[in-house]
C-alpha cells in the first residue's frame, strides 16, 4: 500500500513521473489501435456495413492503410515537433488521431453508401496521428528524463503498449460476446472507446513542461531555465549549463532525413541498424497475429477466435505483471 501512496504522491508533484506517465498513456494508445481490429475485422455486420467477403483482401487492405498512415505522420509530426515544439507535435497527433478515430466510428453509421471511402479516409487520418505519437513521444520524454533514468523510462512507456493492446482484446471479446457479431454496436463500441486516450492526453498535457533542449536549441534560454526549474528545481541553472555546452559543442551541425540515407555519413550506420531492428521484429509475425489472429483462426481452425482472444489475453496479463 505503501508503495502505491508514494507513487500517488510522486505524481502529483514530480514533473518527470507525469512525463513518464503521459508518455506511457500515450504509447498505449498505439497498442490498442494494433489490438482494435482483431475482432472487427470478422465481425458480420461490419463486413456487410463495408460491402465485403469474409475472405476479401480488402479487409486487409483496410487495417494496412493505417500503418501507410504511422508512417507518414512519423516522418511530417517529428518534423513539427523538431521546428514548433514537442507539445505542439503532440497536441496536433492526439487531435489528428482523435479526428481519424471519429471518421472511422461514424462510417456506415445510418448509410451503406460510401461507407468504405469513409473507413480508409478515417483509418488513414488516424494512423497519421498516431504515427506521430510514436516518433515524438519517446523523444520528448527522453529529454525530460534523468540521464541514469532515460532506459528506464522508455521501456515504462513501451510496456504500455502490451496494456493497450490488453484492453483492445479485452473490450473486442466482451462486446462481442454481449451483443453478437451482427450487432454494429460490437464493433463501434472498440472504436469509440479509443477516445478515451486522446481526450484525456489533451486535458493534461498543458499541465507538462515543454522540452529545455528544444528551447535552448532555439535560442529561449529563459524558457528553457523555467522549464528547468519546473522539472529539476535547485539544479536548473547546472542543467542549464550543460544544454547551453552542448549546444555549443553541436553547433553548425546538422543532420536532416537525406543524411541518414547516404552511405559516406555517419548517420547511415546507426539508421540502417535501427531499421533493420523494426524489419526484422515484423518479419517475425507479431503484427499479422496481434491484428488478425481472430480472423486466421476462424479460417483454418473452425472458430477459435474467442479461445485466441481469451488467451491473447492472460498472456498479456501475466506478461505485464512479471515486467512490473
Amino acid at each position: 500500500m505503501a508503495f502505491f501512496t508514494n507513487r500517488l504522491k510522486a505524481f502529483r508533484h514530480d514533473k518527470q513521473t507525469q512525463v513518464i506517465l503521459f508518455s506511457s498513456t500515450a504509447i498505449a494508445l498505439y497498442g490498442y489501435d494494433q489490438g482494435m481490429m482483431s475482432l472487427i475485422n470478422t465481425n458480420s455486420n461490419y463486413l456487410t456495413t463495408m460491402n465485403l467477403a469474409a475472405d476479401s483482401p480488402i479487409v486487409g487492405l483496410i487495417v494496412s492503410v493505417y500503418y501507410l498512415g504511422c508512417a507518414l505522420g512519423a516522418v511530417l509530426f517529428s518534423w513539427y515537433a523538431d521546428r514548433f515544439g514537442r507539445k505542439k507535435s503532440i497536441f496536433l497527433c492526439l487531435a489528428t488521431a482523435s479526428f481519424g478515430n471519429m471518421i472511422t466510428f461514424v462510417a456506415g453509421l445510418g448509410w451503406k453508401t460510401g461507407a468504405l471511402g469513409v473507413m480508409f479516409m478515417g483509418r488513414v487520418t488516424m494512423g497519421l496521428g498516431v504515427g506521430g505519437i510514436d516518433s515524438v513521444i519517446p523523444i520528448y520524454s527522453s529529454e525530460l528524463a534523468e540521464d541514469d533514468a532515460r532506459g528506464k523510462a522508455l521501456a515504462q512507456e513501451f510496456q504500455s503498449n502490451i496494456f493497450g493492446l490488453l484492453m483492445a482484446y479485452g473490450i473486442n471479446l466482451g462486446v462481442t460476446i454481449a451483443l453478437g457479431k451482427w450487432s454494429q454496436w460490437a464493433w463501434r463500441i472498440p472504436i469509440i472507446v479509443m477516445q478515451v486516450y486522446p481526450v484525456l492526453l489533451v486535458a493534461f498535457i498543458e499541465r507538462l513542461p515543454e522540452s529545455p533542449r528544444w528551447y535552448v536549441y532555439h535560442g529561449r534560454d529563459g524558457d528553457a531555465k523555467k522549464a528547468l526549474e519546473e522539472i529539476h528545481g535547485g539544479e536548473a541553472d547546472k542543467r542549464l549549463e550543460e544544454l547551453l555546452d552542448v549546444r555549443e559543442k553541436e553547433k553548425g551541425k546538422h543532420v536532416g532525413y537525406l543524411d541518414m540515407v547516404t552511405p559516406s555519413h555517419a548517420q547511415f550506420h546507426p539508421t540502417v541498424i535501427t531499421v533493420m531492428g523494426q524489419i526484422n521484429q515484423a518479419l517475425t509475425g507479431y503484427g499479422a497475429v496481434s491484428v488478425y489472429g481472430p480472423q486466421i483462426f476462424e479460417v483454418s481452425a473452425n472458430h477459435l477466435s474467442k479461445f485466441f482472444l481469451q488467451f491473447s489475453s492472460a498472456f498479456s496479463t501475466a506478461v505485464l505483471v512479471l515486467i512490473w
